[in-house]
C-alpha cells in the first residue's frame, strides 16, 4: 500500500509518500520534481508498522499536506505574488528569530528577539528588507484600532479598584501605542490574526507574557539596522525611505492622517465590555 501527499502552502512545494509492505515502512520525500530521499524502517510486527504509519500520516495532514488520489497528478505550483511573498517573509522572519517559540514563554525577551531578527534579516538583500519594512508598516496600521488601544490600556494603563469596580485611566501616548503594537507583532501571525478578530483571544494564547512590559520599539528599526550590517546607511533610514518612495499609498505608522474605527471606551466601561479580560489581567497585575 502506498499513499501520496503534497504540500503546496505558501512557499512549499514538497511531496511525501509512504509505503508499507508487511513489517516494512518506506518513506520518500523531497521537493516536487526531484527524486527526493528515501527512508526505510523495519518494525517488529505488521500491527506496529501500520499504527506508526497512521500516526505519521496524521502529523503530515495537520502540518499542511493533502493526499493525492491513487493516480492523481501533482498540480502545478501557483507562484506567489510579490505581496504574498513579502507577507510570508515577514511572518517567517518573526517566527524563525524567536528562539522561545517552542518553549515556555515566561522567559521571553523582546529585545533579544529583535536582536535575533536583525541578525537574520542582515542575511537578506535590500529588496527583501524593503518587503519586510512595508509589511511591518501595514501590520502596524491594521492594529491601529480602538479595540487594540483598549487592550493596551487594560494591560498597561493606570487603574483604580474600588469595591470591585475597575476604572482605567484612558491616557495612551502615541509613541507608546506604536511600541505596544510592535510587541504584538512579535508574537507571530496566529496571535496577530486572533487579536484582530477579538482581543479576548489574548487569554487563550499559550504565551505567558510579562504584564507591563509590552513594548518593542526596536522592531521599528530592525530592517534598517540589518541593512547597515553590510551596507553604508548614513541616515539609518535607507529601507524606510525606499518604502516611502516605492509605496506612497502605505500610510506610515506615525502618520497624523489616520483615524481609529471609533473612540475608545472610557474608565469603568472597559470592565463592562471586557469583563473576563479585565478580571484576569487585573488579577495578574495586582499580584505583580
Amino acid at each position: 500500500m502506498t499513499r501520496r501527499f503534497i504540500n503546496q502552502d505558501n512557499a512549499s512545494n514538497k511531496f511525501w509518500n509512504i509505503t508499507i509492505k508487511g513489517k516494512t515502512q518506506t518513506i520518500t520525500f523531497g521537493k516536487v520534481g526531484t527524486k527526493g530521499r528515501e527512508l526505510i524502517k523495519e518494525f517488529e510486527t505488521e500491527k506496529e508498522c501500520a499504527a506508526e504509519t497512521v500516526k505519521l500520516i496524521g502529523q503530515k495532514t495537520r502540518s499542511g499536506y493533502f493526499e493525492l488520489q491513487e493516480d492523481g497528478i501533482i498540480p502545478d505550483k501557483t507562484e506567489l505574488s510579490e505581496d504574498e511573498a513579502g507577507e510570508l517573509f515577514f511572518w517567517e522572519s518573526i517566527k524563525k528569530s524567536n528562539k522561545y517559540r517552542n518553549a515556555n514563554w515566561e522567559e521571553y525577551d523582546a529585545d533579544e528577539h529583535i536582536e535575533n531578527l536583525t541578525e537574520l534579516l542582515s542575511k537578506s538583500g535590500k529588496q527583501r528588507l524593503i518587503q519586510f519594512e512595508k509589511k511591518m508598516q501595514e501590520k502596524l496600521n491594521e492594529l491601529y484600532t480602538a479595540e487594540v488601544a483598549e487592550l493596551s490600556i487594560i494591560l498597561e494603563g493606570e487603574f483604580k479598584n474600588e469595591n470591585g469596580i475597575i476604572s482605567f485611566d484612558n491616557y495612551l501616548s502615541d509613541d507608546g501605542f506604536i511600541y505596544f503594537r510592535c510587541w504584538l507583532l512579535l508574537k507571530g501571525k496566529e496571535f496577530f490574526e486572533g487579536l484582530k478578530t477579538d482581543i479576548n483571544t489574548v487569554l487563550t494564547t499559550d504565551i505567558d507574557f510579562t504584564i507591563g512590559d509590552c513594548w518593542a520599539e526596536g522592531l521599528l528599526y530592525a530592517a534598517d539596522e540589518a541593512y547597515s550590517v553590510n551596507h553604508e546607511n548614513e541616515d539609518e533610514s535607507e529601507i524606510r525611505d525606499a518604502v516611502a518612495d516605492l509605496f506612497p499609498n502605505v500610510v506610515h505608522y506615525d502618520s497624523v492622517e489616520r483615524e481609529m474605527n471609533r473612540d475608545t471606551k472610557p474608565g469603568a466601561l472597559l470592565q463592562e465590555v471586557y469583563p473576563k479580560l479585565v478580571e484576569d489581567i487585573i488579577s495578574i497585575r495586582s499580584k505583580a
